[in-house]
Formats: structure tokens, sequence, C-alpha cells
């Protein structure tokens, strides 16, 4: 195992750990996050910390943590105090951030909640210059990753001029053909995909685009082309705003002619976008659509096939109405049998439910009696609880005579083992905790004073939001209560769900739901 750098004084062995893992682009990556793991593994072993938690990002970038789910849910946890561990373990401080802010924000958070953060590769000395040290190296992280960006760039850009593709799916109507374009430093030979006519779509491609500049619509150019270019008419506003059929490949911002054979003159690209500019696009942008959004847009989904229902605002007998999505395709109809639902009756509906009996006191009482009942099984837990603590206790009685073992002869071969059973006993530890957080769940009390407030302060948002006819923010209120609507033409399913930290702060994960119908 390579000499990494010992855990600092504040991380004693047997305390409890987690790891944060993260890579950039798989197993075939340096210092991928299984590799990553496995060390990790091993220098808990090695030092005797209880690793009880790993939290992995694989294939993310370390310059945002916004598309990093597993690090966001590693911060979140970290509120409830008994469940955080003593440190957290990173392969290198690249790996838990590439910009400075970012590093900064997220390490002051934890540390402020006494986690100790802890790289294995980082040379960070203890002592007052810590800070300054760890400074530079975040400096020189984010650097680094802006260099990369440019790298990366500038060899993007260079293949592209050169008549390679980027990477990614070729448009319609092309085949992506590996070619060879040298060896890398081991011997191995570097690809480089390459855009060629499909032989069987290349002269549909053709006709599409003729068949427009002549005017004729989308509904007719998909019969003449058999639907093996697109099936859905929303596909053809893209497909006739895309340069690359003029053989143009893009890196970015930057364009390079030639690059492929282009399917189309630039006479008949010109045509095109005249016929473009005077045909309307539906609703799939309209104002009305931004100005009136829909109530259960992203909430509704049909009982019949499950898909998402599609609000249309526009009717000619001023009758707004939800529609399968998946039946709303020309192409799928016969797929799901569901009919246009009133919209206004729904909303109100569902407007109804959550002001006047979700959110009531009466309501979340029995709710929160079912839970319990859920969760009454007491003694089945304090039963595993105990049997943990007997566990421990053994552990804590071999920890004694090892330390016994260690003053009469020296520590010697018993050092090893002692950090290993002091391990298992930070393990045994955290497991009890979390049982005992699912017994105490069982007897969560919230005063009806209380309650009443938090939920009269939850009715008053939505009724008002609703009085300034703001859909946009009653929808978002509503949704911190409804999940999922399932809609059918006779029924409306409604699966609800409470907050409940903003009503408690539970020793152990509480939630509360469930579905009325």
């Amino acid at each position: 195992m390579p000499d990494y750098m010992p855990p600092p004084s504040t991380l004693k062995a047997g305390a409890s750990v987690w790891a944060y893992l993260r890579d950039s682009g798989g197993p075939a990556q340096e210092q991928s996050v299984p590799q990553q793991e496995a060390e990790i593994r091993a220098y808990c072993k090695r030092h005797g910390l209880a690793l009880t938690r790993i939290f992995a990002d694989v294939g993310k970038s370390g310059g945002s943590v916004t598309q990093r789910g597993q690090f966001l849910d590693m911060v979140d946890l970290t509120k409830d105090k008994p469940a955080r561990p003593a440190g957290l373990l990173v392969w290198n401080f690249a790996r838990f951030a590439r910009d400075v802010d970012d590093s900064d924000y997220y390490k002051a958070t934890l540390r402020r909640r006494g986690i100790v953060i802890h790289s294995l590769t980082d040379a960070i000395p203890e002592g007052p210059y810590a800070g300054v040290v760890e400074k530079i190296i975040d400096i020189a992280n984010e650097e680094k990753r802006r260099q990369n960006s440019r790298d990366v760039k500038r060899a993007l850009e260079s293949l592209v001029s050169q008549g390679f593709a980027p990477g990614g799916t070729p448009p319609r109507g092309y085949l992506s053909e590996r070619v060879t374009i040298g060896k890398h430093k081991d011997g191995r030979e570097r690809f480089a995909p390459r855009w060629k006519p499909d032989p069987e779509l290349f002269p549909l491609v053709q006709l599409a685009w003729k068949m427009r500049a002549e005017g004729k619509s989308y509904n007719e150019i998909g019969r003449a082309t058999h639907g093996r270019l697109y099936r859905s008419r929303h596909c053809w506003i893209t497909f006739f705003s895309n340069r690359s059929y003029l053989g143009i490949g893009k890196c970015g911002d930057k364009e390079f002619p030639n690059h492929h054979e282009a399917a189309i003159t630039p006479e008949l690209w010109e045509a095109v976008q005249r016929v473009q500019k005077l045909t309307p696009r539906g609703n799939l942008r309209h104002p009305r659509r931004v100005a009136f959004p829909s109530l259960l847009g992203g909430l509704a989904f049909c009982s019949e096939c499950g898909a998402a229902m599609v609000h249309h605002a526009a009717s000619r007998r001023n009758w707004p109405f939800y529609f399968c999505g998946r039946r709303d395709s020309q192409q799928a109809r016969h797929v799901c049998n569901a009919r246009r639902i009133g919209a206004r009756k729904v909303d109100a509906l569902v407007l109804d439910t959550v002001l006047n009996q979700i959110l009531t006191l009466d309501f979340f009482y029995n709710l929160l009696e079912e839970v319990k009942k859920q969760m009454s099984d007491v003694e089945t837990l304090q039963a595993q609880i105990e049997q943990k603590r007997a566990e421990r206790r053994a552990v804590e009685r071999a920890i004694q005579n090892l330390l016994d073992l260690a003053e009469s002869f020296g520590a010697g071969a018993s050092l090893e083992r002692l950090k290993q059973r002091e391990a298992e006993r930070s393990q045994l530890s955290a497991e009890i905790k979390d049982i005992e957080a699912r017994r105490d769940a069982a007897s969560i009390e919230i005063t009806p004073e209380a309650l009443a407030l938090v939920l009269d302060a939850w009715r008053t948002q939505i009724v008002q939001a609703d009085a300034f006819g703001d859909v946009a923010a009653v929808r978002s209120l509503i949704a911190r209560f409804v999940s999922k609507v399932e809609l059918s033409y006779t029924t409306v399913k409604i699966w609800y769900t409470y907050p409940a930290d903003s009503l408690i702060q539970p020793t152990g994960n509480a939630l509360l739901g469930g579905t009325f119908l």
C-alpha cells in the first residue's frame, strides 16, 4: 500500500469516518472511483478507522457541485448531529472540489459541524500554516481545471478543423465511423469519429429539405419519408435549424466549413429558413405557456399508462384540458385509451383537497397515528439495540484485554488488533444510533398548537398566491405536499407527503405521506 498521509492527531483510531469519491471519466481513468474506494478501505483498516458511509460521484466534474448528487446528499446528511462522522476522507482535495469558492464554502460548513476533512495524498501540515497550504492547493486545483478546459477545447477544435467529429451522436442521416489518428504514449491506437452519409437515410434527408423548401408540412414530409427520419412533428423544428446539413462542423461557438459531406446547398438552406419564419410553431413556446402555467404541470400522470399529462391551455370552446402525453403523440395513440380531462375541474379538486383535507389537524394526526402503527414494533427494534449493545460490550472487553496485554508486554503485534477492535466498536455504535433513530421515530409528538400554526401558514400562502392568480407560485407551494396526481376520466388519485423537517426535528428519518383518492 502506498505511504499516504497519516490521519491527523484529531482523528484517533476507532473514529467513525465517511469517504467522498469522485472521478471525471470512468474506470479507465487514473484514480477512478473503484481505485479510490479500494485504497481508502485499506487505509481505514490500516489506521483503525471505522468507515461507515461512502459517497461517490462517477463521471462528474469537480468544477461545480450542481450535478454531484452524492456530494450534496453527503453535506445534507451532516445536518443530523447524531449521524455525523468524526472525519471525512478524500483521495485529494481536487476530488472534493476544483472551484475555490465551492471548496471554501463546503469545507467551512463541514468543519463547523465538527468534521475533520483529511486528504490521503495532499501534504497538509498540522499547525497554524495548515490553512495557508490548503488554500494554495485549492487555488492550484482550480487553475489546473481551467488549464485542462482550455487544453481540451483546443484539442477538440483541432480535431474538428481536420474533419473529425467532437463526439456524440451524428445528425440524422449520417453515420459515425472510427478512424485511427495516431497512437497514445503507451502504444495504444488513438481513434476519432468522422461523419459519413448513411446510404439509407441520406437521400431521405435531402428529400425532406427539398419538400420543406417547397412549403410542404411536417406531416407531409413525415409520410414521404415513411417515418424513418422522425415520427414526431416537433423534431422537424430542430432538424431544419441544424447547420450541420450544410457540411459545417461545430466546436463551441466556432464553425468549420467543409467538415463533412453536405446534404444541402446554401440556397436550399435559405429557402427553408424563409419557410420556417412564416410557419407558426404551435404551442411549443407560446407566450401563454409562460404567462399561464398549469397547476399540475410536472405533477399529473396518466393512470392508464403512467405517462406525464400534457396541459392544453388553448381550446376552441375555451376548455383547457389535460391529455396523456403518450396519447398526445400522433404515432402512439394506439398504446393508451386515455380521454381528455377538463383542467379547471381537476385543478379546483386538487387545490380543495390540499387546503381542506390534507392540510388539516385531523388528517395529519390520523396520518401520524398510521405511521406510528407501521413502526410500532418497538420491542423488535429494542431487541436489536440490546443485541448490538451486547456485541459492543464484548468488543470493549476485548479492547481492555488488549490494553492489559500491551501494558504488561508492550504494544508489539497487539497494536494492529487494537485498532481493528476500536473500529468494530465505532461501527457497532453507529449501527446502534441508526436503530435507536428508527425506534424514536415511532414516538414523534407535536403539540396541536404548534401544528395548527404551521398548517395555517401553509394554507395562507397558497390562498394568497391563488388570489393573485399566480398559478406558478400555487403549483410550487402545493408541490410540497403533492408528489404525484394520477388522472383518469373518472378518478383523481393524489399522492401526498408532508415536509416533516418543517414541523419537527426527529432523531431519525421520518416520511409522512400516502395517497388520497
